[in-house]
């Protein structure tokens, strides 16, 4: 039997709307990280905004 795992970090916030950017620093991060030691197949990294429409899509 064959296990497949997918990751996904989404960072959610709008800069418009005054949020700290933790998502978005975090992800900025992980996005540097992934250049040396890449992640696993299937792994997302997104930004979202808070449109609830647009996160259930990711």
């Amino acid at each position: 039997m064959s296990v497949s795992t997918r990751i996904a970090v989404i960072a959610v916030g709008d800069p418009s709307r005054h949020d700290e950017g933790v998502g978005r620093a975090a992800l900025s991060r992980l996005r540097e990280r992934a250049l040396e030691r890449p992640f696993p197949p299937g792994t997302l990294l997104s930004e979202c905004d808070l449109d609830p429409g647009r996160l259930i899509r990711l």
